[in-house]
């Protein structure tokens, strides 16, 4: 029962419906022929979310009307149109179309595979490229990737793809003979490179912004001779197909042996400097804080300050490359204003407050470019105050333990003046006691 729970919450976790793959198509992307730019390959894992984009990468949606065609087999079949889900509440579709006209495929199943492109109804002849060929692959371990420069590449290509591109070529293995002689097909490990990612700047030194692309393993696929004629599904995979990922499942069935070697190798994360502007929300940092998303600040701070002290405040998560603006109160600090000595930005978008006074009290806030960051409210008390506010709790205090230690003294001593009869004189105890005049004698 242990192992079922712990099954279960495993899948939880590797399988969260929030985590959706998206792909699109590179308007930029090199183009050597027309055969070789004729889809898009994409890896596909069990149970995951993906979403398939009917426009290029980084831009918007033309809100032509299209439609959703699939080849369930390359080099077999014809394309039909894709099933669609019919669901009258959208969160139990698992086949969808957005407004912009994405294909949604949730939980993704082995049987969800093959080739999808997308075309508008009124020009269908047009081919806009939007083509994919979702292929499902072995589970990657997140720890699996090398990164660094150009050099660091070179070395990466070195060690993982010279030695297996050398079983490819030479190999007299039956799998790779089989693929050379009887398919008539050559393999080549290459990287096939995702668009650079956007400018990372936040939170670094200038000039030290960072972009990264990543260079996912792939296995080319070109046909030496059209001369086979097999019918195997699987094997004209091979012969139809222009790629395929070192993962692939399909490649784990057909040739086992080969596929041990290709799917441990881990992709490559190529990073270069870059010189940007930070932009919190679109760089993920502080997703959904953009002026009018949200009547709030992302921080929120509360200081105490007795006059006299001093503060200092940086607006969090800014650079020398945002716009950083402080407020009080609603109006704009200028930096290097002098008209109050109590309040200074500095060149850095640094807020100083100094011998605070009580007109220093109020609301403090920061905006980074169009980003509600923080929000600092400061009260000032005056030393003055402040101890006669200590006396007063403290006098509270003693007239507590007075107003109870009083009346018992008061009560002893009416209590002992009403028996003072019943007390003994001192002649009294002198004769009860002799031996003590004795010693009053000596003294």
């Amino acid at each position: 029962m242990l192992k079922f729970l712990i099954y279960i919450f495993l899948s939880l976790l590797l399988v969260s419906p929030d985590e959706t793959e998206k792909k699109c198509r590179d308007r930029s992307r090199p183009i050597s022929t027309e055969n070789r730019d004729s889809y898009e390959l994409v890896d596909a894992i069990l149970h995951q979310n993906l979403t398939l984009q009917c426009h290029y990468c980084n831009e918007n949606d033309d809100s032509q009307p299209k439609n959703w065609y699939k080849i369930d087999k390359v080099g077999l079949g014809e394309a039909r149109e894709v099933q669609l889900s019919m669901e009258n509440e959208m969160e139990l579709n698992r086949i969808w179309i957005n407004t912009d006209h994405s294909l949604n495929i949730n939980n993704f199943s082995e049987t969800d595979t093959g080739l999808y492109y997308c075309r508008e109804f009124e020009q269908p002849e047009i081919d806009e490229k939007y083509n994919y060929l979702v292929d499902l692959v072995f589970e990657r371990n997140v720890t699996e990737l090398e990164s660094g420069n150009l050099t660091d590449w070179a070395k990466y290509h070195e060690d993982h793809f010279t030695p297996i591109n050398k079983l490819f070529a030479e190999s007299e293995g039956k799998e790779f003979v089989h693929l050379r002689e009887h398919l008539k097909v050559s393999l080549e490990a290459i990287s096939h490179w995702d668009p650079w990612g956007m400018c990372e700047v936040c939170g670094r030194a200038n000039g030290e912004g960072v972009r990264k692309k990543r260079g996912r393993c792939r296995i080319k696929l070109t046909r030496t001779s059209r001369e086979n004629t097999t019918t195997n599904p699987d094997e004209l995979f091979f012969l139809n197909a222009n790629e395929v990922s070192c993962r692939s499942m399909k490649l784990g069935k057909m040739f086992p042996g080969m596929s041990n070697l290709t799917k441990i190798v881990p992709d490559f994360i190529q990073q270069e400097k870059c010189e940007g502007t930070c932009n919190p929300d679109a760089e993920g940092v502080n997703k959904g804080w953009k002026v009018g998303k949200t009547k709030g600040f992302k921080y929120r701070k509360t200081f105490v300050l007795p006059e006299k002290s001093h503060l200092t405040l940086v607006c969090p998560e800014s650079t020398l490359e945002n716009t950083v603006t402080w407020r009080k109160r609603g109006k704009a600090l200028v930096p290097g204003d002098s008209g109050n000595p109590h309040l200074v930005v500095d060149t850095f978008n640094t807020l100083y407050l100094l011998d605070v006074t009580e007109s220093e009290e109020g609301n403090y806030t920061c905006q980074v470019d169009d980003i509600r960051m923080q929000q600092v409210t400061v009260h000032v008390f005056s030393k003055s105050r402040l101890l006669t506010q200590e006396l007063v709790r403290h006098l509270n205090y003693l007239g507590f333990v007075l107003s109870l230690t009083i009346p018992c003294y008061c009560a002893g001593l009416i209590v002992t003046w009403s028996r003072r009869r019943n007390f003994k004189s001192y002649e009294e105890l002198l004769k009860e006691n002799p031996e003590e005049d004795e010693f009053e004698g000596l003294l």
